[in-house]
């Protein structure tokens, strides 16, 4: 398993800490490519709607799901991010470098605030990681 070093741990978890201040999210983690959860988590005293075991292969599914896509970059452009609306929560993916970054709001809430959202907390203005 790929491992992160303590900057970069450190860094993952006070940007994911920094989405939870948001009021409509309720989960916000970065997941390496093997499916593990590598920095993040639930904001403090939710209860998540699923057993580990499930989150688990949750985060396996949205690793493949954005790896099939990457399939497709040559022809239609790197993948900005994924959403799945869902009756319960909102759930956004986007790439970032070897991983992905995973966020789980309220299904009322907006798509482009939340990306805008994660994007000012993981990226520049010019688009380049921080």
């Amino acid at each position: 398993m790929i491992s992160l070093n303590v900057e970069e741990y450190t860094s993952l978890e006070k940007r994911c800490n920094e989405l939870l201040n948001d009021e409509q999210i309720r989960f916000a983690g970065v997941i390496n490519k093997m499916g593990n959860l590598v920095a993040g988590g639930f904001k403090e005293g939710l209860e998540p709607f699923q057993s580990d075991e499930k989150q688990r292969m949750l985060y396996m599914q949205m690793v493949l799901e954005i790896s099939m896509r990457r399939e497709f970059d040559l022809d239609l452009g790197e993948i900005n991010y994924a959403v799945s609306n869902r009756n319960k929560a909102l759930m956004i993916t986007i790439p970032l470098d070897d991983k992905i970054i995973l966020v789980s709001s309220s299904p009322d809430a907006s798509t482009q605030r939340i990306v805008g959202k994660i994007n000012d907390v993981f990226y520049d203005p010019i688009g380049e990681r921080k």
